[in-house]
């Protein structure tokens, strides 16, 4: 079962998607052909390599090795939002103190999401549960495809922006990515090379849009905000 925070943070998911229409269609920042991962990435360990076997048997490892605390946690990180950060950020970080930055992140995470999306097509690897049933999943997951990891790139999206906001949490922020994305393999719904393609995703997603002047209107003004809100000084520059 889903603790404080999972139930928390699903009902600010359902009533963000409710607030604003455009993240259910059209990219509002940038399109998938600015950001062609397909092109960048490389593939994942093709099937039954000695790669893709090491990413299995790390997968499995994982699964047999996690505890109550490691799922309840892994369970509170299926969800894709950015709020997930305020155990770095602090207890002032979430979405009452920061309306237009709650929305900022969404805006970031559906445009990242079509262009993961697109890229896990081209590639078409199975997720673990798939490749060997015995794993057992702890988050509700559909057997699609599993490189690059959204959630991973999600995650590293957040602590990039966030780390730019806020350098002083830069080191805390980009742990907590690697924690975020680490859980998806302790769920059994991704291996460890799926993370790594959503480090390097999320990274050159944030590389466009840090180039898109209407994003890097919104970003200063979510720094602004989000630096307010944490009673930190005004930051000067990106």
């Amino acid at each position: 079962m889903l603790g404080f925070w999972g139930l928390r943070v699903s009902l600010i998911v359902a009533a963000l998607a409710v607030y604003s229409p455009a993240w259910a269609g059209d990219p509002y920042y940038i399109a998938p052909a600015q950001a062609d991962l397909a092109d960048i990435l490389a593939p994942p360990p093709a099937p039954d390599s000695p790669a893709a076997k090491a990413d299995l048997r790390a997968v499995l490892a994982a699964v047999r090795s996690r505890t109550g605390a490691q799922i309840a946690h892994a369970q509170d990180d299926d969800h894709k939002i950015v709020f997930r950060f305020a155990d770095v950020m602090g207890p002032s970080f979430t979405p009452e103190n920061l309306p237009f930055t709650a929305q900022f992140f969404q805006h970031v995470y559906e445009d990242g999401n079509v262009i993961v999306d697109t890229t896990k097509a081209h590639f078409q690897r199975q997720r673990p549960f798939v490749v060997d049933p015995a794993i057992k999943i702890i988050v509700v997951q559909k057997p699609d495809y599993s490189y690059p990891s959204n959630h991973s790139t999600f995650a590293y999206e957040a602590a990039i922006l966030l780390a730019l906001m806020v350098p002083e949490k830069k080191q805390a922020l980009f742990e907590r990515a690697a924690d975020y994305g680490h859980n998806r393999v302790l769920a059994g719904v991704h291996f460890p090379t799926d993370i790594e393609g959503g480090r390097i995703t999320g990274s050159v997603i944030d590389n466009t849009l840090l180039h898109d002047p209407r994003f890097m209107a919104d970003f200063e003004r979510s720094k602004v905000e989000v630096r307010a809100a944490l009673g930190l000084q005004a930051a000067n520059g990106r």
